[in-house]
This record gives structure tokens, sequence and C-alpha cells, in this order.
């Protein structure tokens, strides 16, 4: 019997959990007593995993930027680091597994306590998955036994090769306007794109940018605007691969530190680490045995039900949103955040609609208040997919902002990009016996007129023939298309 081996990871666990993170902190006793808070931003990441029998424990780091309106008046920030650890039990994890983490600050907000305290109340979400690399044997042919008919499908595999992660780092100064002087920072956003991975035997070269973008406050009390578009590459080795295999590379932040250089006024100090993960596969095509049966004998065997994973293609759909929004007094625009989330989902016929909500923090200057200036939004839409239900992510494709009046028009392009949909479950035929049956020398024809649910396969099996006489003998053109009362002519 001849046979495929398929190299899997298959997930073992799934887990969401959604937590509170608490702090107190002090306002340093350089900077002025606060009034009251003006805006609370942060980027969570996790610094440290460790995966044990039956349990992740999963430490991590909010790096958060308070900027409060001061009692002389001046806009002013604190910035802090709050941690986390929190542990992640399923029965299925083993040492031997391995993880992928999707973390979210789902939100952040900060109270004030007194004029020199203040309380930091953060919603962080992670998801979870665990996987085991497996290997699935999956017969092709079984050429041993005698008339043997096999009902047979075609699929694109993906056989897992290897998985390694290394670490990486950037390190660079981001300078700003000569008419700056940084002071204070009040809010970073670092974004990857141009992602590339080229492979060599045993190793694989990987390349992306890191788009950073930093609102501060300079010594003059003005806000200003920093960008950078810092490369990030990695050379990550993986046994037994060639340029003829495919990988996956995705960066995880495991930590971060920015802060007004101290040797240059006009220039902020920035430095990532990274954690780099490479998954590469093959590509192998495998004919899987659906069913079988035997002309000149009795085939018993047993079924399977394994989950593979499929060379298949993304499912997107974009969104165009094109909305007003009244930002009244509106100056300047400094940034928007965009994030994206589902609300709910409801299954309609054949599709699954997501009821999805695009939240907007508006940074801007007013012409009327000093200082930095927040307004937050809430922007409904939908997306509707066909299948079963799934998680989503989101991509935002552009973002366009334009003042007009007190009125902001919005136009932006979401793609949204049902997940989980690289896997199948396939049923495979095992434990194979036969048995001779005595052979009939009488001849026989039969008419058969053709029932609803039948398929040529079906009948063949029945009568124990083989499909390609059935379709010889009837000269039938399009042996899928088979209606309920066709008649067939059987011959045995």
């Amino acid at each position: 019997m001849k046979k495929t081996t398929v190299a899997i990871n298959k997930k073992t666990a799934s887990n969401t959990k959604i937590f509170e993170v608490n702090g107190d902190i002090i306002v340093p006793d350089i900077k002025p007593d606060i009034v009251n808070v003006i805006n609370t931003n942060g980027v969570a990441y996790i610094c440290k995993k460790d995966v044990t029998t039956g349990r992740i424990r999963i430490d991590g780091n909010i790096d958060t930027y308070i900027v409060y309106l001061a009692d002389n008046g001046d806009t002013r920030s604190i910035q802090t680091t709050l941690t986390f650890a929190e542990s992640i039990e399923e029965n299925n994890i083993s040492e031997k597994c391995f993880s992928k983490e999707n973390i979210i600050l789902e939100s952040i907000e900060s109270k004030v306590l007194n004029e020199r305290k203040l309380n930091i109340k953060a919603s962080v979400r992670i998801k979870t998955e665990v996987y085991e690399k497996s290997e699935i044997e999956i017969p092709g042919e079984f050429n041993e036994i005698d008339g043997a008919q096999e009902l047979k499908e075609t699929l694109n595999l993906k056989s897992i090769i290897g998985m390694n992660k290394v670490k990486s780092s950037i390190k660079d100064s981001i300078s700003v306007d000569n008419n700056y002087q940084v002071a204070e920072l009040l809010k970073t956003d670092i974004e990857m794109t141009n992602f590339e991975n080229k492979i060599s035997y045993n190793k694989v070269l990987a390349k992306a940018d890191a788009n950073v973008k930093i609102l501060f406050l300079s010594e003059d009390g003005r806000i200003g605007v920093a960008t950078s578009t810092i490369p990030v590459m990695s050379f990550i080795d993986m046994d037994n691969i060639t340029d003829q295999n495919i990988c996956n590379v995705e960066y995880a932040i495991r930590n971060m530190l920015f802060k007004p250089n101290s040797n240059e006024t006009n220039s902020i100090s920035c430095q990532i680490d990274f954690d780099v993960q490479c998954e590469a596969y093959e590509n192998k095509t495998v004919e899987i045995i659906q069913d079988m049966y035997g002309i000149k004998n009795n085939i018993d065997f047993t079924k399977k039900d394994v989950e593979v994973q499929i060379n298949g293609n993304d499912i997107t759909e974009k969104v165009n949103i094109n909305e007003k929004i009244l930002v009244e007094d509106i100056l300047n625009i400094y940034d928007v955040k965009c994030m994206p989330k589902v609300v709910s989902s409801s299954k309609s016929g054949n599709f699954f609609n997501y009821e999805c909500e695009l939240n907007l923090n508006v940074y801007y200057e007013a012409d009327n208040r000093n200082g930095l200036n927040v307004k937050n939004f809430t922007l409904p839409f939908m997306v509707k997919f066909e299948g079963n239900d799934g998680d989503l992510e989101f991509d935002i494709l552009k973002k366009q902002f334009t003042i007009n009046n007190e009125n902001v028009d919005c136009n932006i392009e979401i793609l949204a990009k049902k997940t989980n949909n690289n896997t199948k479950r396939i049923t495979i035929i095992e434990d194979v016996t036969c048995k001779d049956i005595e052979e009939e020398n009488e001849y026989k024809m039969f008419m058969y007129f053709v029932k609803s649910g039948d398929t040529i396969w079906k009948i063949a099996k029945k009568f124990r023939v083989s499909m390609d006489d059935i379709i010889s003998i009837n000269k039938l053109e399009e042996p899928d298309k088979i209606n309920v009362g066709d008649r067939l002519y059987i011959m045995r």
C-alpha cells in the first residue's frame, strides 16, 4: 500500500482571555499638579512566556502615556509602564507544544485620585492558540487488492518542514523639526508593513518595516509629530528549507523604549525588541481515498477524520467608510487612531453577518484651547462572509481625514480577513481487510432508474461494477450530471 506522510501543526488548544490591569502612580516631583486627564493611551505587548504541562504563563507590559492639564494651565504628560502576569490553563498543553498569542489593548483610562496621584485601569484581550507537530499517513493506492475501486479527491496540502524563532532589535534616533525641542512624549504607535521573505538553503532572510509615529510636547508647549520608517532584518536558520518552499513570518514586540534624546534636543531615542517566528512548509499534492469497494472482493475498512493544512487563499472583504464627524473648533489633525472590532455575528442562510464598529480617537489642535485635544467617535459597519463562523482580522489599507470647517471628512478603507480558513477536515481510510467472494459466471444486465441522491459512484458500488463501465455503456458525456429518473444500463 502506497502512503504519503504529511506533517501538520495540530491545534490542541485555543483560549481567549480578557482581564483588567490596574495600577496607581504618583506624579513625579518635577511635574506640576494634575487638574484633569486629557487622554490616556498605551501599547501592550508580551515580554515573556513559559509553556509547561497544562499551563502557559504570560508576562507583559503596557507602556502608558497620560496626557493631563496641569494646575498652571499647561499640557503635560507622564510616561509609565504597567506590568501584568496571566496564566492560560488547558489540559492539552505540553512542553513540546508551541503557542501563538495575539494581544489587544481594548481600552485604557486614568482617574485622578488627588492632584499628585492617578489610578490607571486597562482592559486587555489575549487570544492564545496552542499547536503540536503531528504526522499523518495518508493511504494513496491499494494496488495489492485486485479489482479495488477507489473514489479519490486531489488536495494541495501544506506539510510543515520546521519552525524557529529568533530575536531582533532596532535602535534609532528619530529626528524632529529643528524648530522643536522635545520635552515629553504624548503617544507612540508602531505598525509593521512591507513584509518580505527570501529563502535559501537552510536559511530564511526576513525583512519588514517598522513605521513609528510619535506625538510629543516641545519645551515651549507646542505639539509636534515625528515619524520614521525603520527596517527590521532577521536571519532565521531552518533545516531542509529550499527556495521551492513557502514560509510564514510573524513579528511580536517583546520590549520597547522611547524617550527624548538627552544628547540632541530635537530627536527621540527609539529601541524595540522583537521575536521573529518562522514556519516553513512544503507543498504536497495528495490524492485522498474517500471511499472504496471491490468488484471481486468484499472490502471492509474503518474511517478516521483528521485535520490538515491546505493551500487556501485568504477570504477577504474590503469595506469603505465615508463619513463626516463633527469636531468643534478644529484647526489641525495630529493623528487619528483607528481600531476596528467585531461586536456580534449572526447566521443568515449560507452567510455569516458580522456587525462591526470602527473606533476613532482624533488627536487635534483647537483654535480656542491650547495643547492636545482628543475626541472619540464610533462608526458602525457590516461585513458578510460565506461559510462557517470564524474570527476576523482587520487591516487599515487607507485612512484620509480632511478638515471642512468643523467637519472632518473620513475616507477609510478596511480589509476584513476571515482567519482559520487554511485548515480542512478530511476522512482517510485505514484498517482495510478484504475477503474473496465466489465469482458469478452468469452474465447479467440490469436497467436502473436514477434516484434522488444518486451518483455514478454510488450506483457502481451498489452493483459492484466500475464507474468507467457505466459511463462507457451509457455513453455519458457528463457523468457528474445525472438526473432523477434517467435510465441506465448496468452490465456485469
